[in-house]
């Protein structure tokens, strides 16, 4: 079927959240950041039109894990999820640890430290997974909220001592911030994070969109 025919016949439900600087939400509601332009470019390569939703991260999780003709970025790769989906691109690979304010006080250096406190994640998220295999317990020692904006939240107004992420945001308005914030050394976590599609999306679209994706690059399987 020719590209701009299939591209007609089918919609495509594309999710994802706020993700500086890989998927960054302006004030007026525009989207920014690399991962967006990536995935833009290659909706327009195969034809579809790249209308992108934000939704928070468990209800994007569970539609594309459930719905036909559903995209969804950025997601963390894990032997868990890999036979749940079709992984179209990878967009980076990121090493996750411990975040904590700057307070020369704390360090952790270990999982049994970092234990001792409480941490925040988002709900359905590779972290809220990863903190649980860890030992982390919600109404223990873990918090879960609804997205990114509202963990890093938490820890700026000292309701959680720490939170488990990738990388300090690095969205314009968060620049200035990030100096607040300290690595900590407790765990060195890698995953690579992608573009993804529902196991019941098209097979011709599956294609297409791969075509696509590999003609911005070779990172996808």
């Amino acid at each position: 079927m020719p590209l701009s025919l299939l591209a007609e016949r089918t919609r495509l439900h594309i999710y994802t959240e706020h993700f500086a600087p890989y998927t960054i939400v302006e004030p007026d509601g525009t989207l920014a950041g690399s991962a967006v332009t990536t995935v833009k470019n290659a909706l327009e390569l195969a034809g579809f039109e790249p209308i992108i939703e934000i939704v928070p991260w468990a209800r994007a999780y569970e539609m594309t894990l459930t719905q036909p003709n559903t995209i969804l970025f950025s997601m963390a790769k894990t032997p868990e999820r890999a036979p749940l989906f079709h992984w179209l691109f990878k967009l980076t690979t990121l090493n996750y640890d411990f975040y904590t304010l700057d307070k020369p006080s704390l360090q952790l250096t270990s999982m049994e430290q970092a234990l001792l406190y409480t941490t925040v994640a988002i709900r359905g998220s590779y972290e809220e997974s990863k903190l649980t295999n860890l030992g982390f317990e919600v109404g223990k020692n873990l918090v879960l909220v609804a997205d990114m904006a509202s963990a890093w939240q938490m820890l700026d107004k000292g309701r959680v001592d720490t939170i488990f992420a990738s990388h300090i945001p690095t969205q314009k308005t968060d620049k200035a911030r990030a100096h607040l914030y300290k690595r900590q050394s407790a765990i060195n976590d890698t995953h690579e994070l992608f573009v993804v599609a529902s196991l019941k999306t098209s097979k011709n679209v599956i294609i297409s969109l791969k075509n696509a994706f590999n003609l911005q690059g070779t990172n996808s399987e």
